[in-house]
């Protein structure tokens, strides 16, 4: 007797510390699994994806969609999974990830349009999948409003940094093209003053060069004047000599004096005539002599100073200019003026022979005066030879000087050509100032028409586009998977409360005494399915539930509570009181760790290790794909489980059953 109050007192004693521990249990696993999921943000899955291709911004190319994941990377705020476009959205879809990101191939390309006319607003696509956890989706939201706001911010930078760097490129370009300009203002003065001089010294020298052609032109004749009269003058003086002779051999006779006489006045003449033409030849050459001088001293003083600098003519001009050629030229000049008079004096001593060949004292005077004068003219000779041997090696050197002069002239028109080009180069240059004024402005002109609208752009460079995977309507829609499992869950506690401890036993099959355990088990199968319709109905037409598949979705409620009821019903009736404890710790338990309202990741760990083995994950997930869109594989993964589970607790309700059948019968027996 000692012995069953004791077991009895130990019962009640447990009994009484979980009524006691039950509230406590709640609090604690309900509070602590909900306390501060803000706080473990950093393990919610959320996948990026970068397709952005870059673009060059500020002559630098840059990639802001990869930036933009370097500092996701460095953020920490959400555990940001960077991989490629399907393996984001098939996640998405399914249980890997809560919501994918997807930066779009042209979103540099946006970002730098910002310095063009055609400016684009820059977008990113945030798609959450509602259907899996809604709140999950609007914690990503949030977040995504802050990232949004940092690109904008980095965006508003780079656009800040673009119109800062346009600006400031402005005074350089206007500074380069103004020192371009000064350069060609000098070097077009510079090339005005060289051009006039040059004009001027070039029409000089045309006109000098113009009485150098002259006086060489008549230096040529005279010097063919003065060979021809050099020739006449040796003939002259061979026939003088010739009649000189002729007469003194025959003074004796006075017949073949008078006949020397005559030849004598006839060689006479004809000296006198070639000694004419050499006087004049003579008297021409240092004419062009003098002249030829005079320009060339001009020109290399006044027209071009530089061609001293060559040394072959200026050793030229020396040798023209020294003393010797001076005393020559005085020589040349008083002899030809000693041929002169020589001539006169022959002229009338062969007058005054051939006048008075009667009488011989005239004849001796005569022949004296005549031998005075071959004398004279034989000086004049010698000094003729010489002045003509000095007016060879003159003209000899003049030639040189005209082929130095010659090539000066080429010279000067290879400066005229040089100048010529570079009047061209002077032209090229004010056309491409021109154009670099024309292109600077034109520049700056584009340059302040990206401008516009830069307002309206900076205030949403960058836009956040939300793209669905599954859209939640409302909180209604995210919450009803997981308050339909509440409820059914609650709905089973009560049907077993309600009927099966009524202690007045109104309904007798589904009571503690009665003798068809295994109907009144799927009896009150029968009544959760009964109850499952009913929510369902009420539900869908009383709050207006949108529901994406509705044969789904009353199967699922049933199936559901069947599950429930086989699950409730085995721990009460077979464990007794230690089943009532364990309806109630599961049904806390299940309310932390299915997964009906935060991200699991958000809660701590214990929650996520029961998360695989709580019937309301199941159930949970079954009615999301049944009211917010259906994917088959989870699909058929939850009501499998779900299915499982109810075959699993209904055999051992049956079994438990047939077992307590038998020990009831040995009893009686």
């Amino acid at each position: 007797m000692k012995s069953k109050l004791t077991k009895r007192q130990f019962k009640c004693i447990c009994v009484i510390i979980g009524v006691i521990i039950l509230p406590l249990l709640y609090s604690y696993f309900y509070l602590g699994a909900f306390w501060d999921p803000y706080s473990r943000l950093e393990t919610l899955p959320v996948a990026v994806v970068n397709n952005d291709k870059g673009a060059t911004i500020n002559d630098v190319e840059r990639n802001i969609g990869k930036e933009m994941c370097e500092k996701l990377k460095e953020d920490g705020t959400l555990k940001f999974v960077f991989t490629d476009e399907n393996d984001a959205k098939v996640g998405t879809e399914g249980k890997e990830y809560y919501a994918m990101i997807v930066i779009p191939s042209d979103f540099s390309a946006d970002v730098a349009s910002a310095a063009t006319t055609d400016k684009q607003t820059a977008t990113i696509t945030f798609s959450p999948n509602e259907k899996r956890n809604y709140l999950a989706s609007q914690i990503l939201g949030k977040a995504i409003l802050q990232i949004e706001v940092s690109v904008r911010e980095s965006v508003n930078k780079e656009i800040v940094q673009q119109l800062a760097d346009k600006l400031n490129s402005v005074p350089d370009q206007m500074t380069k093209l103004q020192d371009g300009m000064a350069q060609l203002d000098d070097g077009s003065k510079q090339l005005s003053d060289g051009a006039a001089t040059l004009a001027d010294g070039t029409q000089t020298f045309n006109d000098k060069f113009k009485e150098y052609q002259k006086g060489v032109s008549d230096l040529k004749d005279g010097t063919n004047t003065l060979s021809n009269g050099i020739g006449t003058l040796d003939s002259g003086i061979t026939q003088l000599l010739d009649g000189a002779n002729q007469l003194k051999s025959s003074t004796a006779n006075i017949g073949d004096l008078t006949t020397g006489a005559q030849a004598l006045a006839v060689g006479a003449d004809k000296f006198n005539q070639g000694l004419i033409q050499y006087t004049a030849g003579v008297d021409s050459l240092i004419a062009n002599v003098n002249s030829t001088t005079t320009f060339l001293s001009y020109y290399v003083t006044k027209v071009n100073p530089a061609i001293m600098q060559d040394p072959v003519f200026a050793k030229f001009i020396s040798d023209l200019s020294t003393p010797a050629n001076a005393q020559n030229i005085k020589i040349l000049q008083a002899s030809s003026a000693q041929l002169k008079a020589a001539s006169v004096t022959i002229a009338t001593s062969t007058g005054q022979l051939a006048a008075g060949t009667t009488g011989l004292p005239q004849l001796k005077a005569a022949l004296e005066q005549l031998s005075q004068g071959l004398e004279s003219a034989k000086s004049g000779s010698t000094a003729l030879s010489s002045g003509s041997q000095t007016l060879n090696a003159g003209v000899s050197t003049l030639n040189s000087a005209t082929a130095q002069l010659s090539e000066a002239a080429a010279t000067i028109a290879n400066g005229s050509a040089s100048l010529s080009e570079g009047a061209d180069k002077l032209q090229d240059g004010i056309v491409t100032a021109k154009s670099g004024v024309d292109s600077s402005v034109t520049d700056t002109n584009s340059q302040l028409k990206s401008l516009d609208g830069i307002a309206d752009f900076a205030a949403t460079p960058v836009s956040i586009n939300q793209a669905n995977i599954t859209s939640v309507p409302n909180y209604g829609t995210a919450f009803a998977p997981y308050f339909l499992s509440l409820s059914l869950w609650v709905g089973g506690l009560m049907i077993f409360v309600g009927i099966y401890y009524d202690p007045d036993n109104k309904f007798k099959i589904l009571s503690r005494e009665t003798e068809n355990k295994i109907a009144r088990s799927f009896i009150y199968l029968l009544i959760g399915f009964i109850q499952a319709l009913v929510l369902g109905v009420v539900l869908l037409f009383g709050l207006g539930l949108k529901v994406d598949n509705i044969p789904l979705y009353f199967l699922s409620c049933c199936l559901v509570s069947m599950v429930f009821i086989s699950i409730i019903q085995f721990l009460m009736v077979y464990l007794k009181d230690a089943g009532k404890f364990l309806c109630m710790l599961l049904l806390i338990l299940q309310l932390t760790s299915c997964g009906g309202t935060f991200p699991m990741e958000t809660v701590p760990k214990l929650f996520n290790y029961l998360y695989s083995f709580m019937p309301m994950t199941y159930s949970v997930g079954l009615f999301k794909q049944s009211i917010s869109g259906v994917n088959i594989s989870e699909l058929l993964l939850n009501a499998g489980v779900l299915f499982g589970i109810l075959v699993v607790f209904m055999s051992l309700t049956v079994l438990s059953s047939r077992i307590k059948s038998k020990n009831e019968n040995k009893i009686q027996d």
